[in-house]
């Protein structure tokens, strides 16, 4: 196979068109690099655009098997020089694999599922990463994203979700009335976690299926959403901390609601 010498190769110049979130939007697609993450992508399924590899990597048992995989199953594969690759990674030590993956389609997941983790305008890619991861650790789960949210596809988050992106139902959803009318719809129960509520966990009571909201970094849960909800709880602290960083807060209570489904 040749390998491609050029940042100005088409398919060189589509990956990096998908490092940019319009790039990933208009081709339903985002990248993931290194060996664990291919093989995630791989293992859950995953419909694979274009792998590339970079020539030095060829050393590596790992990148071998990847590459034999790839000519065995029919995906396309491109190798390029050394730095060709380096223009197209986000990482500062890459394995020299990078896949272009395509988005899969979760819009029927709220009607059917049972659990659903909604992010108001959660702007860190480490923090949604980490709810993403959790709500796979805890779920099954849905995760829907407001317009205010950052990509959950951007290259941190992804990282951040550790492979959790494979599996877990991402949708979008700019209204936020709108979508959470829809989940009422479908026999949610909406509740809001808050700064300052006179209710905790205790108070949750079992129920067929939950959407749990988790705020905003700064500002937490919009007022909107919070009117909306069917309930807003607190999570009651006995140490002398102010506040929990968003993921941490979510990740209790994505714990504890959870419970309230079995």
């Amino acid at each position: 196979m040749d390998i491609i010498k050029s940042k100005d190769n088409s398919k060189i110049k589509y990956v990096r068109f998908l490092n940019r979130k319009k790039g990933r939007d208009l081709a339903n697609a985002f990248t993931v690099e290194g060996i664990k993450f291919v093989n995630e992508a791989i293992k859950e399924n995953s419909y694979i655009e274009l792998l590339v590899f970079c020539k030095s990597a060829f050393d590596k048992k790992e990148i071998i098997e990847l590459y034999s995989y790839s000519m065995n199953t029919g995906i396309e594969v491109i190798i390029c020089e050394d730095r060709v690759f380096d223009s197209i990674s986000n990482t500062i030590h890459a394995q020299g694999v990078l896949a272009a993956v395509k988005k899969k389609d979760h819009i029927n997941y709220i009607e059917t599922g049972r659990f659903v983790v909604m992010c108001d305008r959660i702007q860190d890619p480490g923090n949604l990463g980490t709810i993403i991861r959790t709500a796979d650790a805890f779920g099954p789960a849905a995760v829907i994203l407001n317009g205010g949210c950052v990509d959950a596809y951007n290259s941190k988050t992804v990282r951040a979700t550790a492979g959790a992106i494979f599996r877990v139902p991402v949708v979008y959803d700019d209204s936020d009335v709108g979508i959470i009318n829809k989940l009422k719809s479908f026999g949610y129960k909406i509740i809001s976690t808050v700064v300052d509520s006179k209710y905790s966990f205790d108070d949750v009571e079992k129920c067929e299926k939950i959407c749990v909201v988790i705020g905003n970094e700064g500002s937490g849960v919009s007022q909107e959403i919070q009117n909306n909800s069917d309930m807003s709880i607190t999570i009651k602290m006995t140490g002398n901390a102010e506040s929990l960083n968003a993921s941490i807060a979510a990740g209790i209570c994505i714990y504890e609601i959870r419970k309230k489904l079995l």
